[in-house]
């Protein structure tokens, strides 16, 4: 038995939600999104039982790119069905596992598998996260150890159904994307709106509710301009940066470059194929962010066991937490640890360019296998003959362009809106944005398909 099967066999054993009998309407994928998205955040406020909330805390990257709230029973959120989905998306798209996800049977087997691939990170995270929370308790340390682990692997499975439940038809889109735009909301909201400090998920009191008591006060007005104070303080500056930062992301996701083509069945007709600007998407800071979360997280881990590895593993994580904790988190930051800004910057930058090259290559995003497609569909490039390696040829003076700068593109919105201080991080907005686009994109879709039927047997539905 192969390791795919393997795992394939594992999610096939996991309780499972079943897909409609009937297709819901659009109102009622509505409704159960909202649904899901409601039990997550309630479920990002219940405390895990035996525990004190304060006894961990999460690292910022890690509670936006995971979107997990210390302490409570989002404690892993959705890092381990992310880490699951990435590392099966690698293997198949370097060929290491032979799976072809157009093929009906391996696309299944591909699901099942990363399926149990994600229970096994489950498993392992919730057993470690139990030891961590609950060393040097008063009680039996092994007996609350796993009382928590039980109640982490039971919570976050229900996270994986409830993303489960979505993609099978019952939602719109994916729970992860949901669970993401949700939590950066969230953060956001807390920024500018929230009237108490909650320590344990680095939320400030906001902006608003902080101005509003200065005004009463008679309080130095220009301290709300720049933080240079706490270490979560939302400022003004931060505010604008973050109204600016998604005015110009919506900019960057309309803009295509046209590609003319042309029909073998529709002779004469000339049309064109968008390459989105941002090529890449934000998978760059979403790579970059997943790796520096789980070297904290790890790092986290070796610092309770005392191992040899963690002074390394804490050295690499303090790169990706910038600011540091103690540090204020705005652009003050830049005068006060210039150092670990540049380093933060170039490191963020060079893994973000490099692992957008590796998707396009992995993902099939890359020349060859668009040409292939393209000359599949029998669509060409008037002027050139149908065949792949022309048509490949011209589509790389293309997509290996779009593909690095896309990459620069997104990596430094990311970088340079943590140094301004954005509200819910800048890798959290550039994924809130991309994600709120995508789900515009698919309700009007949506909504077409509903509003003219003739259209859903047009496109195979």
């Amino acid at each position: 038995m192969s390791f795919t099967d393997a795992l394939a066999n594992l999610g096939k054993v996991l309780p499972a939600v079943r897909k409609p009998s009937v297709k819901p309407n659009l109102n009622q994928k509505l409704l159960w999104s909202i649904i899901a998205v409601v039990i997550y955040l309630v479920m990002s406020s219940v405390p895990l039982y035996g525990i004190q909330v304060s006894s961990i805390t999460n690292f910022l990257l890690e509670q936006v790119v995971f979107a997990s709230t210390a302490g409570t029973l989002a404690q892993l959120g959705i890092g381990p069905i992310i880490t699951a989905g990435l590392i099966m998306q690698i293997l198949v798209g370097s060929k290491l596992l032979n799976l072809d996800l157009n093929n009906e049977d391996d696309k299944a087997k591909f699901t099942e598998a990363q399926k149990g691939l994600a229970f096994i990170f489950i498993i392992i995270e919730a057993v470690l996260f139990g030891y961590v929370l609950t060393r040097g308790a008063a009680v039996n340390p092994l007996e609350l150890g796993g009382i928590v682990a039980g109640q982490l692997i039971v919570a976050t499975f229900f996270i994986l159904l409830l993303d489960e439940m979505i993609q099978k038809g019952w939602g719109l889109g994916s729970g992860v994307s949901l669970f993401i735009l949700a939590g950066v909301m969230k953060i956001i909201f807390w920024y500018m709106f929230g009237v108490v400090t909650v320590s344990s998920q680095n939320l400030p009191v906001g902006f608003f509710p902080d101005l509003a008591s200065i005004i009463i006060s008679h309080g130095n007005i220009l301290s709300i301009i720049v933080n240079t104070s706490a270490a979560f303080k939302p400022d003004l500056v931060g505010l604008i940066t973050t109204i600016g930062l998604v005015i110009l992301i919506v900019y960057l996701t309309s803009i295509n470059i046209q590609i003319p083509v042309t029909s073998q069945k529709l002779r004469g007709i000339r049309r064109t194929i968008p390459l989105n600007f941002l090529y890449v998407s934000s998978i760059p800071v979403i790579f970059v962010s997943v790796l520096g979360a789980d070297i904290q997280l790890f790092a986290t881990f070796s610092s309770y066991a005392s191992s040899s590895a963690s002074g390394i593993l804490t050295q690499i994580a303090d790169v990706f937490d910038y600011p540091p904790p103690n540090v204020p988190h705005s652009v003050y930051a830049l005068v006060v640890d210039p150092i670990g800004a540049v380093i933060y910057a170039v490191v963020f930058i060079v893994l973000g360019i490099l692992f957008g090259l590796v998707w396009v290559e992995v993902a099939g995003l890359d020349p060859a296998t668009q040409a292939k497609y393209l000359v599949e569909a029998g669509i060409e490039i008037p002027g050139m003959r149908s065949n792949t390696k022309m048509i490949e040829a011209i589509l790389a003076k293309y997509i290996y362009p779009l593909a690095f700068f896309s990459s620069v593109i997104v990596s430094l919105i990311a970088v340079f809106a943590t140094f301004l201080g954005v509200y819910g991080t800048g890798v959290g907005i550039l994924l809130a944005v991309t994600i709120a686009v995508q789900y515009y994109s698919l309700l009007a879709y949506e909504r077409s398909i509903e509003m003219y039927p003739l259209l859903r047997k047009l496109v195979g539905e």
